[in-house]
């Protein structure tokens, strides 16, 4: 009779079986980002431990995109396919002369750094020969000025391929003009 017996669950773990929690393997520790030069009153940091981050921006708007996002100390993007980051409004980023960009690359062949504005944008490639050190690099405004409204600036996109890290994302070059 089946209402009357007893049934005796054996339970078999296969691996590890300790009450402590799981934790996912980190990837690799990146040295301090460089610290730049330009007077702070001078720049328009979107992200960077100099000069802080713009308040209201979105690192990681949902595009579709494959990219895993790591806001911390540095902007980390892994398995990265692209990746957007939104402003709270338009920039206008007209009066100043390039966009500071330092990376590091864990691993890449292909990264383009884009600025958008509403319905127009243009990649600057980026030369990832270097890895596993920071790069500066200053790209011109100029690089985007034929297609992009440089007033009224709304998103960067990142596109390419593998693992990078980034800090001291702004525009400088020439003061901002105070009203007095």
């Amino acid at each position: 009779d089946v209402a009357g017996a007893s049934v005796v669950l054996s339970a078999v773990a296969y691996g590890s079986c300790t009450a402590e929690p799981y934790v996912a393997p980190s990837g690799p520790t990146l040295p301090t980002a460089p610290v730049p030069t330009d007077a702070a009153e001078t720049v328009l940091s979107v992200f960077g431990t100099t000069y802080g981050t713009l308040e209201g921006t979105n690192f990681n708007p949902g595009w579709g995109q494959a990219t895993a996002v790591s806001v911390d100390a540095n902007l980390v993007y892994t398995g990265l396919n692209f990746q957007g980051t939104q402003f709270d409004g338009s920039l206008d980023v007209s009066g100043y002369e390039y966009l500071n960009v330092d990376f590091y690359v864990t691993e890449s062949t292909a990264l383009n750094f884009v600025l958008i504005s509403d319905g127009a944008e243009t990649p600057v490639a980026l030369d990832v020969a270097q890895t596993g050190q920071w790069v500066n690099v200053q790209i011109p405004l100029s690089s985007y000025s034929d297609v992009v409204n440089l007033a009224a600036v709304i998103q960067f996109k990142v596109d390419g391929n593998g693992s990078v890290a980034f800090n001291n994302l702004y525009f400088g070059g020439t003061a901002p003009v105070v009203s007095t």
